[in-house]
Formats: C-alpha cells, structure tokens, sequence
C-alpha cells in the first residue's frame, strides 16, 4: 500500500476516543463508518446494543403496563367465617400413621446415585434382587406344591369329580406371588386397593 500524505491519514483510536469524550463525535456513531457521506442519525441506529436496548425497554414497558391494570380482588370479610376449617381437613386425611404402621416390614428401593462405580453397583443390587425373586418363587412353588398335593389326596377319595385344578393352580400361584410382594414389598399409596 503506497504512503498516504498526513493530512488523510485515518485517525487512530486513541484520537476518536477523545473526540467522541469532548463532544467533537456524537458518542453514538459507529466505530466504522465507510463513506464520508454516510450520515448516521439519532432517530435509529441498528447495532447490537441498540437492539438489546429496544427489546428490554419494551419488556419494561409491557411489565409497567400490566402492573399498573391490577385486577380487583375480592376480600373475605371478617365476620365471614370460612367453609371448612384445618381440623376437618386434616380428618378427611387418610391416617399417616397407621399408613407407617403398615410399611415398616416392607423393602424400600432407593434409586442409586450416579458417581464412580454406579453400573457396577446396579449390577450387583439386580443380581441380588433376581436371587431373591428367585427364593421366593421357589417358596411359593414349595408352598402350592404342598397344596396341590393336598388337592389330589382329596381327589383320589372322589372318582367321579372333575378335574379342573391346573387353571386354578396357576391363578392360586399368581395370587400368592401378587399377596407376597405387596406384604414385602413398599407401594405408592394411590396404587393400594381402597376397601
């Protein structure tokens, strides 16, 4: 680039800086502006933070406006007493401790955290989980085992009765495994049957 003379050399920054502080440069120009006949006004400008600047005055202005239109509550008066009272609230409530009662024999699951090691952790809380289902069932198959035994006793005494056992075998099973997990196991207290 061939040497400009001195007197269209480009202002340094330190200069405009000075400018714009003493009022010589309106202080909201732009930094660059490219063409000497490129007139910047007061009315508009689009930088950032004009646009920023427009966008929360307008959030204020909306928040000013609906602040000011307050709807009209209405207030109880005092000598209106109230519908219900706490106490009749409180007695509509299911008895919490009863409901304590009840669950202090049950397995309450925590979900793990997840730090270091934790998929080693879940591996070996569901390995032990499987183990125990798997006592269990075989506690429930002893058990109904142990009552269809008894059940064919009863039937080799009866010739002529039908045999229609292997259903209700299958459905005492799953009854007897549903009884036992709800006797071990913690449940939400919006799942339990209501009696």
């Amino acid at each position: 680039m061939a040497p400009q003379p001195p007197g269209l050399k480009k202002p340094s920054a330190r200069t405009l800086r000075h400018q714009r502080v003493t009022g010589q440069i309106h202080p909201l120009t732009p930094a660059k502006v490219f063409r000497d006949d490129a007139a910047v006004t007061d009315s508009f400008l689009s930088s950032k933070r004009d646009k920023r600047l427009i966008k929360h005055s307008s959030f204020v202005s909306r928040i000013a406006d609906s602040s000011r239109i307050s709807k009209s509550t209405k207030r109880r008066r005092p000598s209106k007493k109230l519908a219900t009272t706490l106490d009749s609230l409180a007695d509509a409530l299911p008895e919490l401790e009863e409901a304590d009662a009840a669950q202090q024999g049950k397995i309450r699951h925590n979900s793990l955290k997840s730090k270091r090691g934790a998929l080693k952790r879940k591996e070996r809380v569901v390995k032990g989980e499987m183990e125990r289902f798997g006592v269990s069932m075989a506690q429930l198959t002893a058990q109904d085992g142990a009552k269809t035994a008894a059940v064919k006793d009863d039937d080799e005494g009866m010739v002529g009765a039908d045999k229609t056992a292997p259903p209700a075998a299958t459905a005492n099973r799953w009854a007897a495994l549903r009884g036992y997990i709800s006797s071990t196991m913690e449940q939400n207290p919006a799942f339990t049957a209501k009696d």
